[in-house]
Parts: structure tokens; C-alpha cells; sequence
């Protein structure tokens, strides 16, 4: 973890405490990772690869 730039920069207990509660997930291409609105559970460093991040606004249009 110390090779993720962000995460170099912590001291070392708190790599400990990352790397006894997380995992390594290799994911398959357009997996849904979490919605807009779900409650925060988890977070994630993207070590490879590309992300797509997409945002539709809500229908704002009064009936």
C-alpha cells in the first residue's frame, strides 16, 4: 500500500489497520460499485485500470 500515492503518506499503524480491514478485489468490467443516494459503507483506491463515474440529475420538471 505504501506504492499508492494518497495512502503513502500515512503513518505506518494506520497502513496496518487498512490492510487488516480491507481486501484486494480484481472486478470485471461495468460492475456497479454503488449508487447515488446508498449510505456509505466502504471506500476504494482503484490500483489499475479506468473507472467510469456517471450522475443522472433527477426529472426536476413540475407536473
Amino acid at each position: 500500500m505504501r506504492r499508492v500515492e494518497p495512502l503513502c503518506r500515512l503513518p505506518g499503524s494506520a497502513l496496518q489497520q487498512l490492510a487488516m480491514c480491507g481486501f484486494y478485489e480484481d472486478l470485471e468490467k461495468g460492475v456497479t460499485l454503488f449508487r447515488a443516494g446508498e449510505q456509505g459503507r466502504y471506500w476504494y483506491a482503484v490500483l489499475g485500470g479506468q473507472l467510469e463515474v456517471r450522475y443522472h440529475a433527477a426529472d426536476t420538471k413540475d407536473g
